[in-house]
């Protein structure tokens, strides 16, 4: 693996596949995962484009910190980009990696190409709570205080983040998994409030992509022809 230190830190490690001469995707994971899970998609992606993989801070074996909020996971995002001499990509998250890339797209736009949300979470109170841990997992691999941050956040309504949609204005592909424990409704709702959002429903868990990633490059390939090599 890769590793960028970012001016004040943190140094993040990241994995590479595809082509250099491509159009570059970042792929973003989720609360508790690693780039390893983006291992099977990102080969097959990887044909036509550059794909990256970064560990979010606190995550594989980039840097334990203690700022987890999405504002500091979308900095590095965006350190990462500019230190790999990145001009603009395509992030493609998976669930907190989704929210990280959402806002991305929305505070950076001249950063995003076109944007794909996997599973992301609706920004309103979760429901059940998220459970909040009392101390760490001795088996994890990951920050605990990450789990703490993500958990906490997802907990609360952040009406503000529905506004963020309006300033989103590249194609935006959502994806839903009909057997995920997300609002699969309030997804539908997010890309229809995006001015070139589309919904995607597969019948998949939460973890589509580690899961079954060649269900989902049905759908994500074609969205991204117009920028393969």
């Amino acid at each position: 693996m890769a590793t960028v230190t970012l001016p004040g830190g943190p140094t993040l490690s990241y994995r590479e596949w595809g082509r250099p001469d491509g159009a570059v995707v970042l792929l973003l994971h989720g609360l508790g995962s690693s780039s390893a899970g983006w291992r099977h998609l990102a080969p097959v992606l990887g044909r036509h484009f550059r794909c990256i993989a970064p560990d979010a801070r606190g995550h594989g074996g980039s840097d334990w910190m203690p700022d987890y909020s999405f504002e500091a996971l979308r900095d590095d995002v965006v350190g990462l980009m500019k230190s790999l001499g990145i001009l603009a990509a395509i992030p493609y998250g998976h669930s907190m990696g989704a929210l990280t890339a959402y806002l991305l797209a929305a505070t950076e736009p001249d950063l995003v190409r076109r944007l794909v949300l996997e599973e992301m979470p609706p920004p309103d109170a979760a429901v059940p709570m998220r459970p909040i841990p009392r101390q760490p997992d001795p088996t994890a691999d990951h920050d605990w205080r990450a789990v703490i941050a993500v958990h906490r956040w997802r907990n609360v309504d952040h009406p503000g983040w529905w506004d963020y949609a309006d300033a989103i204005g590249v194609d935006t592909l959502v994806l839903g998994g009909e057997q995920s424990y997300l609002p699969q409704s309030r997804l539908r709702d997010l890309a229809n409030r995006l001015s070139h959002g589309r919904f995607e429903s597969l019948d998949l868990p939460h973890e589509m992509h580690e899961e079954r990633p060649g269900e989902v490059l049905t759908v994500v390939e074609p969205f991204l022809t117009r920028f393969a090599k």
